[in-house]
C-alpha cells in the first residue's frame, strides 16, 4: 500500500511538472502568432520585446 502511494505522489508530481514546462502552449488565452500577417498587423503580445540593457553593456 506504502509503494502505490509512493507512486502515486511521483506521477503526481510528474504530471504537474509536465504541465509547468507547457504553460505557454496550454493558454487558451494567448493570440495566434503563428498566422502569417504583415508585422504591422501583429497583436503586441506577439512582438518580441526589446531588452534594455545597462549602459556599456550595449553590444
Amino acid at each position: 500500500m506504502k509503494k502505490r502511494k509512493r507512486l502515486r505522489t511521483v506521477l503526481l508530481i510528474l504530471l504537474l511538472w509536465l504541465i509547468y514546462l507547457n504553460r505557454e502552449s496550454l493558454n487558451p488565452f494567448t493570440p495566434d502568432c503563428s498566422a502569417q500577417l504583415p508585422k504591422s498587423a501583429l497583436p503586441a503580445a506577439c512582438r518580441k520585446p526589446v531588452k534594455e540593457v545597462a549602459p556599456g553593456f550595449e553590444l
